[in-house]
Formats: structure tokens, C-alpha cells, sequence
């Protein structure tokens, strides 16, 4: 079916939108780290690392898997919009939490609606889009982690601090709130009209592999068809664990990182970083998208995970040496190239998960991706931290040592695999039309 590209390019547009709104109420916590301890009675950094971690990645894992196989067999767009709303609410609802097990459980609602997200979004696109165009729409929505962390941050940061500076607000029906209680509240309210924007986009006819097929793949076929790529999915999702873990971790701690160690406000580092994440991130992620597609439409099947480990290879050892400088500036100096190629994998990975999948296995594999990726990332990428700061080093001001003795293993295992599922890759990728018809 034949669309304008301005068709096109409004989905990616309210599908980046999304995203970037899932990131913001995701990584909002992160940039209110101390007062978020301090009011709820001196919290220790692994108490705070769970409500970040483990609270979303434990229910969003649970969920992520049943909501792709509606995605699959159902309408997408509105899957999206029931999540947006969703997660959305939660976050508002955040901002009455007055203790750790209640600010716990509506962090675990947001990770409910945030799994609708991911696996819908990949398979509608993979729908919208020619093969060789796809990486670039993938890089346009996988830059919105860096958009959303961006925004967090550069509104974030500096409204904690002026909230900080007031006594306790009062709200309309919330009554009185603390800082940070009342900035998840504002930030929560923009995704409910998102939610219904999102009906101003169609249901996409699908195509490809399976397209005809009506009753989706079950469980066990799922699983047959990922052994049967055992051997790529392996280092892709090792490898890909790795990368996330350690960019979950730099994203969570690094305005208390700069807080902590160079005596920063919040304010500084905020705008800061978030012009950093907003700049150089967004140029990673499409930059990588551009050229994969480039690559593809001249035949290497492999572009995808060519590009991401020669990211890689580039983040590495800039993310083990930063935070041990001494200076403040130096350290911001070297973040730059580390959020450009820290940006270049995300989208990379989702690009070469379709290419190797079927219509009706694309939002379920991209779910698998999340479970065995994303909800280990979430979970002990801040608690890694956390733990390390609490019982390894013993002693809030290690962090610099924490991240990077992080970043020293995680992006060594990361560039071994990535680079050993290049010929997997394209083996898998030449056997996706085994599965174009039952």
C-alpha cells in the first residue's frame, strides 16, 4: 500500500512523541535522587535503586510478552494509546506516594503501561515502511530515550531546585505535595492527551512474512522459531544486555554522579547533560539509522550490527576513563562522544530483530528482546550501582569507581558479541521467508 510521505512521517513523529514521553516519566526519578531520599526517611541508595529498578522492570517483564501477542494479532495503534494513557496516569498518581512501598507500587503501574509500548511500536512501523527505510524510522523513535532523558533532565533539574527552594506546594485535589511529588504529577499529564491523538493514525495493512496468517503464532512456535536463530539471538541479546546495562546505570546515577563528585546542582548538570542528550543523542541515534539503511539498500545484511559494534568500540574505553578525571569540564567534554555512541545501538537492534522475524512474530520477538534485555537492564543497572556505592566501596562518593569498573566489563562482553553475530545475521536474515506461510 502506498503512502505520503508525510503520512509516514507523522507516525513517526506521534510515535517518537510517545516514546520520548515513556523515557521522561521513566528517567524523571533519576534527577530527583536526593530528595526523593530525603523524604521518604532516608532511603539508602539500594532502597532508591529498587524503586528505579527493579519496581518497573519486575511488572513490565511480566506484561511485556501477553500485550505483543495482542499487538500481533490486533489493532496496534490501539494497544499504544491504552498503554500511553496507562503509564501516563501512573505517573501522576506517583506524586501522592508518601513512602517507599506506595511510590514502589505506582512505579510498577507506569511499568505496566510502558510494555505496550516497545513491541507495538516496532511491528506498526515494520508495516508503514519499506525494508530499506526502516532503519532510519527506527533510528527517528530510538532517539527518544536521549530526547526524553534530554528533556528530564533540562526541565527536571532546575524545576527540583526551584521547587526545592519553597515550602511544600499545594495542588488542586492532591492537596499539599513536595517537590518532586509535584513534579511527577506535571510531567504525567501530557501522555493522556497523547493517548488520543494517537487515533488520528490508521492501522497499517500488515505485509511480509506471515502477513496473511490470522490466528498469530503461539507460545511454542515462538519458541521453535527462536531456536532455530539460537545461535544469533544469543550474542545479539548478550550483547545488547550489556550495552543496556551499563547505559541504564550512566543515565540513572549520572546527575547524582556530578552532584556527588564535582558539586554540581542539579540545575547545572540538568541543562547540561540534557543539551548533550538532546544534540549529540538524537545525531547518534538517526546518524546510525541513515547509514544502515544506506548499507542495507546496497545489499550487507549485517549493516545493523556492523554499525552498533563499531559504536561500541567508540564508547568503551571513553565510558571507563570518565568518571575517574579529576575535571569537571573534562568529564562533560568527554560525555559528548560517549551519548553520541551510546545512541548509535537501540534502533540498530530493533532494525535487524524485524528484518529476521515474520509479521506475526515481529511485535512478540521484540517483546522477547525486552524480557531477556530491558527487564534485566532495569533491574540491576541502578541496583548494581547502588550496591557497589553501599557495599563494595562502602561510601556515597565511589561512584565514579562504580561506573566504571561497570563499563569496563560490560562493553568488553558487548563488543565480543556483536562482532560474532555478524555472519548469524545475515544467515538469519536469508531464512525469514521460511515462515511466509503455514
Amino acid at each position: 500500500m502506498n503512502r505520503s510521505n508525510a503520512t509516514l512521517w507523522y507516525v513517526v513523529f506521534l510515535l517518537t512523541i510517545a516514546s520520548t514521553l515513556s523515557f521522561i516519566d521513566r528517567q524523571i526519578l533519576n534527577v530527583m535522587i536526593g530528595p526523593i531520599k530525603r523524604d521518604l526517611g532516608g532511603l539508602s541508595d539500594t532502597e532508591i535503586s529498587l524503586i528505579i529498578g527493579l519496581a518497573f522492570s519486575a511488572v513490565y517483564s511480566l506484561t511485556t510478552l501477553p500485550l505483543a501477542r495482542i499487538a500481533d494479532r490486533y489493532s496496534r495503534r490501539n494497544v499504544i494509546a491504552a498503554g500511553i494513557f496507562s503509564w501516563s496516569a501512573m505517573t501522576a498518581l506517583a506524586g501522592m506516594a508518601n513512602s517507599f512501598w506506595s511510590l514502589f507500587v505506582a512505579r510498577m503501574g507506569v511499568g505496566v503501561g510502558e510494555a505496550s509500548l516497545g513491541p507495538a511500536t516496532q511491528s506498526i512501523l515494520a508495516d508503514y515502511f519499506e525494508q530499506h527505510r526502516l532503519p532510519l524510522a527506527y533510528g527517528i523513535v530510538a532517539a527518544s530515550p536521549f530526547i526524553g532523558t534530554g528533556l528530564a533532565n533540562i526541565v527536571g533539574g532546575p524545576l527540583i531546585d526551584y521547587l526545592e527552594a519553597r515550602p511544600l506546594i499545594v495542588m488542586p485535589v492532591f492537596g499539599e505535595m513536595y517537590s518532586w511529588q509535584t513534579v511527577l504529577v506535571v510531567v504525567g499529564f501530557p501522555g493522556i492527551l497523547l493517548a488520543l491523538l494517537m487515533f488520528t493514525i490508521k492501522e497499517p495493512e500488515r505485509k511480509g512474512a506471515s502477513a496473511e496468517r490470522t490466528e498469530g503464532y503461539s507460545y511454542r512456535e515462538l519458541w521453535q522459531f527462536c531456536l532455530s536463530r539460537r545461535k544469533y539471538l544469543t550474542y545479539h541479546f548478550i550483547g545488547y544486555l550489556c550495552l543496556s546495562i551499563q547505559g541504564f546505570a550512566f543515565l540513572t546515577w549520572i546527575v547524582e554522579f556530578f552532584v556527588r563528585i564535582h558539586g554540581w546542582t542539579r540545575t547545572e548538570i540538568g541543562l547540561t547533560y540534557g543539551a548533550i542528550a538532546l544534540i549529540v543523542g538524537v545525531m547518534g541515534s538517526i546518524g546510525a539509522g541513515y547509514y544502515a539503511g544506506y548499507w542495507l539498500a546496497k545489499g550487507r545484511a549485517d549493516a545493523p550490527m556492523r554499525l552498533a559494534f563499531y559504536g561500541t568500540i567508540g564508547l568503551g574505553p571513553l565510558a571507563v576513563i570518565m568518571p575517574l578525571v579529576s575535571s569537571d569540564w573534562l568529564a562533560i567534554a568527554i560525555i559528548i562522544p560517549i551519548t553520541f555512541f551510546m545512541a548509535m545501538p537501540p534502533g540498530l537492534s530493533n532494525a535487524a530483530l524485524q528484518a529476521i522475524s515474520p509479521n506475526r512474530l515481529r511485535g512478540q520477538m521484540i517483546a522477547v528482546y525486552l524480557i531477556c534485555v530491558s527487564f534485566l537492564s532495569y533491574l540491576f543497572a541502578p541496583l548494581i550501582i547502588g550496591l557497589m556505592n553501599d557495599y563494595v566501596f562502602g561510601r556515597e562518593d565511589a561512584i565514579g569507581w562504580s561506573l566504571s569498573s561497570l563499563a569496563f566489563v560490560n562493553y568488553a562482553i558487548a563488543a565480543v558479541c556483536l562482532y560474532l553475530c555478524l555472519e548469524p545475521l545475515k544467515d538469519a536474515v536469508s531464512r525469514v521467508h521460511e515462515y511466509a506461510e503455514d
